[in-house]
C-alpha cells in the first residue's frame, strides 16, 4: 500500500451524545436547582468525562445556557404560540392558567418551571447564562403585552392599565405560580389563587 492510499485519523472520534448531555443536567438543574449539583455528579449522570463536557459546552455557563435553550424550545414554546393566536382574550388567559396548572401533573417531570428557578438563582450562574435568562425572561413580557395589545385592539381587555404593565403583571403571577407549585402548593390552591389574580384582568 502505498503512502498516497494511507488517510490518517486526525483526532479522537467524537462520541459524546450532546443531546443526552443536556437532557440530563436540564432534569438535574429542574430537580435540584442550578447550585444543587456540580458539573461532576452530571458527568456521572450522563456517563461522560469532564474534559469530554467541557471540549462540548466550553464550561458550566455554557452547559447551563445549552440547557435553558432546549427548556424553552421543548416545554415552553406551547405558550409563546398559544400567545399569538387570535383566540379571545379570556380563552386565551383561561388556557394559560391550565398550562401552569395541568402541566404539573405530569409526574414524570419535576415541578415547577426550570427558567422560574434559574431567575431566581440568577446570581449564582455565569453571564451567559444570565444573558439567557433575561433574553427567554424578555421575549415572554414582549408575547404577553403584543397578546393585550391585540386584546385592546378588540375590545376584549378593559383593565385600566398600560400594556406594559399587565405583561408584567401576567409574567409575576405566572412566575409566582410556578413557585408554589415547585414548593409543594396543591394545585387546585395555586389555580384559584391564579385565577383570583387575573379576575382584575377581564
Amino acid at each position: 500500500m502505498s503512502a498516497d492510499t494511507v488517510k490518517v485519523s486526525r483526532g479522537r472520534p467524537k462520541t459524546l451524545n450532546r443531546d443526552h448531555i443536556i437532557d440530563v443536567a436540564m432534569r438535574a438543574y429542574w430537580q435540584e436547582g442550578a447550585a444543587g449539583v456540580s458539573v461532576n455528579e452530571i458527568c456521572r449522570r450522563a456517563n461522560v468525562s469532564k474534559p469530554g463536557l467541557y471540549r462540548e459546552f466550553k464550561n458550566e455557563d455554557g452547559l447551563m445556557q445549552a440547557v435553558l435553550v432546549a427548556y424553552q424550545n421543548q416545554m415552553l414554546t406551547p405558550i409563546l404560540q398559544s400567545l399569538t393566536t387570535d383566540a379571545p382574550f379570556r380563552e386565551t388567559l383561561e388556557n394559560l392558567v391550565s398550562f401552569v396548572t395541568q402541566a404539573q401533573d405530569n409526574q414524570a417531570l419535576p415541578k415547577g418551571c426550570l427558567l422560574v428557578k434559574m431567575h431566581e438563582s440568577r446570581m449564582r450562574v455565569g453571564a451567559a447564562t444570565r444573558e439567557q435568562i433575561d433574553r427567554s425572561h424578555q421575549q415572554f413580557l414582549t408575547a404577553y403585552e403584543q397578546w393585550i395589545e391585540r386584546a385592546k385592539a378588540r375590545g376584549e381587555f378593559l383593565a385600566d392599565l398600560t400594556s406594559q404593565f399587565a405583561a408584567s403583571y401576567v409574567d409575576t403571577q405566572v412566575s409566582s405560580a410556578l413557585s408554589q407549585i415547585a414548593r409543594g402548593e396543591p394545585h387546585s390552591n395555586v389555580k384559584k389563587t391564579l385565577l383570583l389574580a387575573f379576575s382584575m384582568l377581564r
